[in-house]
């Protein structure tokens, strides 16, 4: 007699109903994205009509605008952090690898400009540091080994370099958004300002 146990259908059946539900989840995300990306005011109606759902179903999984704000925010800062740390923040002399970091997370950060601006407004600057912390936490090593080396300031704490890091790229994405300044400038504006800053002489 074989001891293979046969598949319960009803498990079977909530797999099936789990995978659908985080498709369902991950396509109102990428539509949230798209929509506020176009209109930081975009309905929750419009959210479910371009992820291909009806509305009942947005509400099913963010029961409020709040919720799928916060989901939005969770998922960008998690591919920004992703950019942040595939850039090898651990390698290289401090100040090249400090460039390198701050343009790739640049990169991936000038996705999400109006959606950065949506949650400086409706979140308190605690908040607002705490859902950053996956990002900025990657830089502290790297501060730190500049620090040690003499080519980053000591005589300031690494909180506040990253402070002063995470500001300088809110104020270049609030330039471009504004049109102040060419998305095509400010990069180096960003790199050239933090690297000053950070700067012992």
């Amino acid at each position: 007699m074989s001891n293979t146990k046969t598949k319960s259908p009803a498990r079977a059946s909530a797999r099936k109903r789990r995978a659908d539900a985080e498709r369902s989840i991950a396509s109102i995300i990428d539509a949230a994205l798209e929509a506020l990306a176009l209109d930081p005011d975009a309905s929750m109606a419009e959210i479910a009509r371009r992820a291909g759902v009806v509305r009942a179903t947005v509400y099913m999984h963010f029961p409020t605008r709040e919720s799928l704000l916060d989901a939005v925010m969770e998922h960008a800062v998690g591919q920004v952090a992703e950019a942040t740390s595939g850039a090898e923040p651990t390698q290289g002399e401090p100040e090249e690898a400090l460039e390198r970091v701050l343009r790739a997370t640049w990169h991936k950060l000038s996705d999400f400009h109006t959606l950065l601006a949506i949650n400086t407004s409706r979140l308190p600057a605690s908040e607002l540091h705490r859902r950053h912390e996956p990002v900025m936490s990657l830089f502290v090593p790297l501060i730190e080994r500049g620090q040690e080396k003499g080519v980053f300031r000591s005589d300031l704490p690494v909180a506040w370099h990253l402070a002063m890091v995470r500001a300088i790229a809110h104020a270049a994405s609030a330039e471009v958004r504004s049109g102040r300044i060419e998305e095509s400038s400010v990069e180096d504006a960003l790199i050239a300002t933090a690297l000053n800053a950070l700067s012992p002489s």
